[in-house]
């Protein structure tokens, strides 16, 4: 008897502490949004790619949050990136987790945090920059040109969709 198995590339991701894509925020200071889960079977290892849609949180107005976003993964730091600022049309992150891991290939946890702007001035144009880091809120959030702090925003719903993608590296 002969009995054969085979084993393929794969690399999965999604969501594990929600049970649909939809979450909430408070406006200002950092937080965890959600956990993601990741695993990845790839004798190259893997690639993330993070984006954001809007690069701020957006009204159905047009009228822009500014915020910076972090990943935290413990189980392969490499796939993760420390709090930057985000702008509308910024690209997207790329990280690699710079070969196999067992760890990802068992199933690894990923932590994404929001920074928002809070009690700071702001414009209603596009366009984000990095900003006095001693500012509360996001690290771009000194002069805030996307848009107002949400303290001052008009009342409303703002929204950001962000969106992962893990494949072999």
């Amino acid at each position: 008897m002969t009995v054969t198995t085979s084993v393929t590339d794969f690399c999965g991701i999604g969501l594990a502490n929600v049970a649909g894509g939809n979450a909430a925020v408070a406006n200002g200071v950092r937080q965890k949004v959600t956990t993601l889960r990741m695993s990845c079977n790839s004798a190259t290892g893997a690639k993330l790619t993070s984006s954001a849609q809007n690069g701020d949180f957006k009204s159905p107005a047009g009228v822009l949050i500014n915020y910076d976003w972090d990943l935290v993964v413990q189980g392969v730091p490499a796939l993760g990136f420390a709090a930057v600022d985000t702008w509308p049309g910024s690209p997207a992150i790329v990280t690699n987790s710079g070969g196999y891991s067992q760890a990802l290939a068992d199933g690894i946890f990923a932590d994404l945090f929001l920074n928002l702007c809070y009690n700071v001035p702001g414009g209603p144009g596009a366009g984000g920059t990095q900003g006095d880091p001693t500012n509360p809120g996001s690290s771009g959030c000194a002069a805030a040109p996307s848009g107002p702090g949400a303290a001052s925003a008009p009342a409303g719903t703002y929204t950001e969709v962000f969106t992962f993608a893990l494949n072999p590296a």
